[in-house]
């Protein structure tokens, strides 16, 4: 971890990455003392980075009165990627009005890591938008869904070519093309969202070397 960061960021970035990766499960109790010993850190900048995430949506305030994480239900995660579509949708006609028939570059492809290559040309395009109550109310479904996004290796088997077939449908010049792929894309995870929420909190942990998109 690197030690110019502030103890506030150390917190923030350690446990954020704990729960996107799954060692701290949904449902989990975050224990700020055992965080803050681990970390090396006080207990303060802990109690910060919790209150944080808890406005992101990744853990919530307990009846004892500490932090737990949320757990994903089938629903939960459906909706979500709903809302996380609707945005998508809402950045591409925000462009078009602003720029007409030019679209923002797209960032580059990677190949190997589809699951990120997708995300990151949806984040491109909703942060192109320049609509900042668009953007941090995307960037908080987004993170939520990265609860479950790293499960989609398990379930689909064609994470490459669907990731190429966003960024060809983008830069082609009939717009209902990509509109249509961006629907595919959202209705597949829509409908798989019991089997990726069974997946992350069945016990089966995270799936071993594929958690960065690889597939």
């Amino acid at each position: 971890m690197a030690r110019n960061r502030d103890p506030f960021t150390q917190a923030l970035a350690s446990l954020r990455d704990r729960i996107h990766s799954g060692a701290l499960a949904g449902g989990a109790q975050v224990i700020v003392q055992d965080e803050a010993q681990r970390l090396r850190l006080s207990t303060t900048p802990v109690r910060e980075a919790l209150a944080r995430l808890s406005g992101e949506g990744l853990v919530e305030r307990a009846a004892s009165g500490g932090y737990v994480t949320v757990r994903f239900d089938a629903a939960a995660a459906r909706d979500r990627w709903a809302m996380h579509a609707q945005y998508v949708r809402i950045a591409v006609e925000l462009n078009a009005r602003a720029l007409g028939a030019l679209r923002p570059p797209a960032p580059p492809f990677e190949p190997d890591r589809p699951i990120v290559a997708a995300d990151r040309l949806f984040s491109s395009l909703v942060c192109s938008a320049g609509n900042r109550v668009l953007w941090d109310a995307f960037r908080t479904v987004s993170g939520q869904l990265d609860l479950v996004r790293r499960y989609e290796t398990v379930l689909f088997d064609d994470l490459g070519e669907e990731a190429r077939g966003l960024y060809a449908a983008y830069s082609e010049a009939v717009t209902p093309a990509f509109a249509e792929a961006v629907g595919r894309y959202h209705d597949r995870r829509m409908g798989a969202a019991g089997a990726l929420a069974a997946l992350v909190f069945g016990g089966a942990g995270p799936p071993a070397a594929r958690t960065d998109g690889e597939g």
